[in-house]
């Protein structure tokens, strides 16, 4: 019994541990992202807090595809924050935490313009968010859409709403793809099933 129980628990393990996050730049200037996790600075790949002598965002150029960002599963929030510009005037938040069996996940736009001030730098863009794997489609692990030009209603906008999504920890990677186009934006990506 014991044997099973250290089985499965590395299984569970390795199942988080591989799922990561994804980010498709397709915007015609580059983007910054910094992650915080549980309240802490905001750090790039080299894990220095912004503001600090040798502090980098990852930096993803026009076009750029498939950066990934490894999930980080210690049961505390993350927010991992997307600018167009890198001193991050304004940012797009994508948050998540991993508590259990579950991975809870949304989009936020609050403080997005600055401090207690709603906004996204990428308002005039498409943006989407899709989770792979077998939870998709249950409850509410699903696609979000945020069209150009329109108030994203699956994005927080306001602290009180209801933009909290949750997926099984095995649904694997989730991919960010940002100023996507507008004919790949709309098609309805119905994975084919044999």
């Amino acid at each position: 019994m014991h044997s099973f129980t250290k089985i499965y628990i590395v299984l569970v393990a390795a199942t988080i541990v591989s799922a990561d996050l994804a980010v498709n730049n397709w915007c015609s200037q580059p983007v910054y992202i910094y992650q915080s996790n549980a309240g802490g600075c905001d750090k790039g790949p080299n894990g220095i807090c912004q503001g600090t002598a040798g502090a980098e965002p990852w930096t993803l150029s026009p076009g750029q595809k498939g950066l990934t960002i490894p999930w980080i599963n210690n049961g505390q929030g993350t927010s991992i924050k997307v600018a167009k510009d890198s001193n991050f005037g304004q940012i797009l938040q994508f948050e998540y935490c991993v508590t259990g069996p579950t991975l809870f996940w949304d989009l936020s736009n609050l403080d997005g313009a600055g401090s207690s001030v709603t906004g996204t730098p990428f308002a005039s863009d498409n943006v989407k968010i899709s989770p792979s794997g077998t939870g998709v489609g249950t409850g509410t692990c699903n696609v979000i859409k945020c069209t150009a030009n329109q108030i994203c209603a699956d994005a927080y906008q306001h602290p009180d709403d209801t933009a909290t999504k949750s997926c099984p920890i095995n649904t694997g990677t989730m991919t960010l793809d940002l100023c996507e186009p507008a004919a790949q934006f709309k098609a309805r990506g119905i994975p084919f099933q044999s």
